[in-house]
């Protein structure tokens, strides 16, 4: 599964890709600070991770 850094304490904050882009809040486990991403802030970048992801899912031929 995917991770990112904890802001605060730099422990890997696990999250499923989809959630992202729904804008999910996200749980660090050690420190319980709560991030996430803001799609209107983002847009562009999710966007354009999104159309990547969907890409190489039909690359490996992936539901």
């Amino acid at each position: 599964m995917p991770s990112i850094p904890c802001p605060q304490c730099k422990t890997n904050i696990e999250f499923n890709v989809h959630d992202i882009f729904s804008e999910k809040h996200f749980t660090c486990l050690n420190c319980n600070v709560n991030i996430s991403l803001s799609y209107q802030e983002n847009k562009d970048i999710l966007k354009n991770a999104h159309e990547q992801l969907e890409a190489l899912k039909d690359e490996l031929d992936i539901d």
